[in-house]
């Protein structure tokens, strides 16, 4: 099955995948990409990608994946490799077990057409590679630019093509499709006064009213913040790792959505006895435990302390690094007292808060002192003292 060539070639594929794979691992906000790595690598050893569409398959693969959860720019660069090292694996576990049992040909059945697949993926000749490699991106960058997650049918007529082996009787007279793609239609950068847009993503009242409080804009003209604010409500998937690392990731791909300048938040309610738990969890601890539940969490340990963090993101548009303003408050994790309306506020009493909850407590006081209010009060600061580059960068895009 394997000839000297394929075998230098296997190699080659193996070892340059296990350093793109700890790339992905470390550095990466999720496992997701390994999950449609080897899904696209199957679905090119079906019956439809084994009928010599096998790209074909794995771009359709790709684009209902990504309807639902949108891979990052990184988490994409590294697909072929990924995909190769799956095929890799089929082959030689295949190859391997038809060794020790030759009477099974049922042991061929993946193991044939997955060198077939990795031979068509991971070209013997190097600059024929480099060229199957830039195809095969631009075929996965087309299924990534479909990502309605709404939509009741995922279509993908767009993706149907032969693979290159396949001789193209109209490659006279075809049309190059990924020429033909309408960029992303750019959004307003200002309004009627001339001030510079931002977006605020978000689509809960109660936030985009305490952040028009915080930052003074009330959606108004504003000569110390001469920017106009405005709010969308944004589909992004839940993001799991470091809060900062969450924080960026999630305005990165606002600010793609939004083709805009952005700004996004994340907060957090820490438990110092659990290490900073539930953290940037606490949506999914509250739905699932109530405001009892998480007191209950406690119940075993004598320190209730803990902190209030909010992560402010800025990004000026799409592929621009956030700017990153962290707030905290610290307190303590109390029984219920006060509104039940505004998420954890009634099980948390902050030191400076005068033995009140932030829900007892009136909005001019929890301004104050709130872990929201302290992030965006950097941003605030940051917004003015560098306007001018700001509004340069938003202009650009």
């Amino acid at each position: 099955m394997f000839h000297d060539e394929g075998i230098h070639t296997f190699y080659y594929i193996l070892t340059h995948t296990a350093t793109a794979t700890v790339s992905v691992l470390f550095h990466c906000t999720s496992w997701r990409v390994l999950d449609v790595s080897i899904a696209m690598a199957y679905s090119m050893l079906s019956t439809y990608g084994k009928s010599n569409r096998s790209l074909s398959a794995a771009a359709a693969v790709l684009r209902g994946y990504n309807a639902v959860y949108q891979l990052t720019e990184l988490e994409r660069k590294h697909l072929v490799l990924l995909i190769s090292c799956r095929l890799a694996c089929s082959t030689t576990l295949g190859a391997y077990s038809f060794q020790q049992n030759s009477a099974n040909t049922y042991l061929l059945l993946h193991a044939e057409p997955a060198w077939k697949a990795l031979e068509l993926l991971w070209c013997y000749d190097p600059d024929e590679r480099a060229r199957m490699a830039l195809a095969t991106n631009r075929l996965f960058d087309q299924a990534c630019l479909y990502n309605d997650a709404r939509a009741a049918i995922v279509t993908c007529s767009d993706l149907v093509l032969p693979d290159p082996g396949v001789a193209d009787l109209l490659h006279s007279v075809r049309i190059a499709s990924i020429d033909r793609i309408e960029p992303p239609k750019k959004k307003q950068k200002q309004n009627k006064e001339g001030l510079a847009i931002v977006t605020f993503v978000t689509g809960n009242a109660n936030k985009l009213e305490e952040v028009q409080r915080i930052l003074g804009t009330n959606l108004e003209i504003s000569t110390e913040m001469p920017y106009h604010l405005t709010n969308s409500k944004v589909d992004l998937p839940e993001l799991q790792g470091d809060p900062v690392m969450i924080a960026k990731e999630k305005c990165k791909l606002a600010a793609e959505k939004v083709q805009g300048a952005v700004i996004t938040e994340d907060t957090s309610l820490c438990f110092n006895a659990l290490n900073g738990l539930p953290g940037p969890y606490i949506k999914f601890f509250l739905e699932k435990c109530g405001h009892e539940g998480l007191n209950k969490m406690l119940e075993g340990y004598t320190d209730k302390t803990g902190y209030a963090q909010t992560i402010v993101a800025f990004s000026t548009g799409p592929g621009k690094e956030p700017a990153i303003f962290d707030g905290r408050t610290a307190g303590a994790i109390v029984l219920p007292r006060g509104k039940l309306d505004f998420g954890w506020d009634p099980i948390f009493q902050p030191i400076e808060g005068g033995d009140k909850t932030y829900a007892e407590m009136s909005k001019e006081e929890k301004d104050a002192i709130s872990h929201r209010s302290r992030a965006f009060g950097q941003l605030r600061e940051y917004l003015v003292a560098e306007q001018n580059t700001i509004q340069a960068e938003i202009n650009k895009h």
